[in-house]
């Protein structure tokens, strides 16, 4: 079986979420306006199959060999279709392929596959028809998947439908840019939205000046606001997620006042969506979370990195390339708060050093598929590993 692409079920480049131990953020009040990026449940990777054997048998005629050559052709190019993000021309062309061959369950199942991945695109759209699309488009995914896989999609869609409906009496206002959605019902949450919108346009703004590109033009981003119950339910994070970002900026808020917090809380979440945009979709979670933690502030407070500095004294220091992939894998609580601290810090430290423009750099080199070390090499010309240790060699001393 040879593997031609990745799917994707959580949007983007995976959940990008906000560490904040036990703190949870309290409700809006008219005047109010995140995060450390906080792990969350692992992307769910199914690669459609590029060899149809089993419901293809030889031919027993040229009319029968002419059709399994349109059949594995057709399958070929749905693949490379998926691979350069073509997402319904795929699914045209395998359902074109099960029409032809309804018994192939590896056609069935790059079928199923490919409409999972569109609507993983979808199931965050600000447009709501698109949203019941999506789940529309996934209704009967699960009759070509089995085991292990077929489970692990169906919890996904049922997150999926538990959140349409929870979210289904939401109030919801927008602008140009993003559509807010929240309980209705929740005190001070109506009066505060103008306020909350201006923010966030204000964060826009000014990342997109600090970044070089406004990737939000044209598409509007959702944000949603949950109680804390409904937050820990509909996304599976824990007690110690402050926010998340899988598509759609998701955070969980009491009502009660105004929290400090929501500033940073906001433009965390809208650094992973400038970053989904932007990176091409491999940047690495050190980067993804340092970054994130880096533009919460305008500026980012020497307060702040002595305490990421103190949080990691005697610890076991990790490789650069441990921190590559979802924080979550690390395990305990305490080393994922360490990571995220350790991120910001190289972060912080390579902009120092080198220039907020070359975190920058490192940050877009997916999208020109290239990585971080081959941009940090070519722009620096040392290896982006010596920069790692020279921080962690400054963190030790001092």
């Amino acid at each position: 079986m040879r593997t031609l692409l990745t799917i994707l079920l959580v949007a983007a480049t995976g959940m990008g979420l906000l560490f904040f131990g036990r703190r949870v953020l309290k409700g809006v009040e008219p005047r109010g306006t995140v995060p450390v990026l906080t792990p969350g449940p692992k992307p769910l990777e199914l690669s459609p199959d590029s060899n149809p054997t089993p419901g293809v048998p030889e031919p027993a005629s040229s009319a029968a060999a002419d059709l399994r050559a349109e059949i594995l052709d057709w399958n070929q190019q749905a693949l490379d279709a998926l691979d350069r993000g073509e997402i319904l021309r795929a699914i045209e062309l395998l359902q074109r392929c099960v029409e032809a061959n309804p018994d192939d369950p590896v056609l069935a199942r790059n079928l199923a596959l490919a409409r999972l991945r569109q609507a993983g695109l979808m199931i965050d759209s600000a447009d709501l028809e698109e949203r019941v699309a999506a789940l529309e488009l996934v209704e009967n995914v699960l009759d070509a998947l089995e085991g292990d896989e077929r489970e692990t999609v169906a919890a996904r869609i049922e997150r999926w439908r538990a959140r349409a409906d929870h979210e289904g009496s939401f109030f919801s206002s927008g602008n140009r840019r993003f559509e807010l959605s929240y309980d209705g019902e929740q005190q001070g949450l109506r009066a505060s939205e103008t306020d909350l919108l201006d923010r966030l346009d204000k964060a826009y703004q000014e990342f997109g000046e600090r970044l070089g590109a406004f990737p939000l033009e044209g598409k509007r981003l959702r944000v949603v606001l949950y109680s804390p119950e409904a937050f820990t339910r509909l996304t599976g994070l824990g007690h110690w997620a402050g926010g998340a970002f899988d598509g759609t900026i998701r955070v969980p808020i009491r009502t009660g006042g105004i929290d400090s917090r929501l500033d940073s809380v906001l433009r965390h979440e809208l650094t992973h969506a400038f970053v989904a945009r932007l990176g091409g979709g491999s940047t690495p979670a050190w980067l993804n979370e340092g970054l994130a933690q880096f533009l919460e502030e305008r500026q980012v407070s020497s307060l702040r990195l002595k305490a990421a500095k103190l949080s990691c004294r005697g610890a076991p220091w990790p490789s650069l390339t441990s921190l590559g992939t979802n924080f979550s894998t690390l395990g305990d609580e305490t080393a994922i708060r360490r990571a995220y601290a350790i991120s910001l810090g190289f972060t912080a430290y390579l902009a120092d050093n080198y220039g907020e423009e070359l975190v920058l750099d490192l940050m877009r080199a997916g999208a020109t598929g290239s990585s971080p070390e081959v941009v940090f090499r070519r722009q620096i010309g040392f290896d982006l590993g010596a920069a790692w240790e020279d921080m962690r060699q400054n963190w030790l001393q001092h």
